[in-house]
């Protein structure tokens, strides 16, 4: 597990390796959102900062990503 801290000001949990061919189960704090995101990001410092950004737009927080 390795935990990124948003530029939001919390944190993020995050199981599994990141790299463009993993596909992302993302947790959101208003389970609305919660889902499958194909991002292909190249670590999990990339993929938490794109996320985060989309769930501030959307008024909620991410909660926890997870690769498969």
């Amino acid at each position: 597990m390795t935990t990124i801290q948003t530029k939001y000001g919390y944190s993020v949990d995050c199981f599994g390796k990141c790299d463009e061919f993993k596909t992302i189960d993302a947790c959101f704090d208003d389970e609305w959102y919660d889902g499958m995101i194909d991002g292909a990001y190249k670590n999990w410092r990339e993929a938490v900062a794109d996320i985060s950004a989309y769930a501030e737009r959307k008024g909620t927080m991410l909660v926890e990503l997870e690769s498969d």
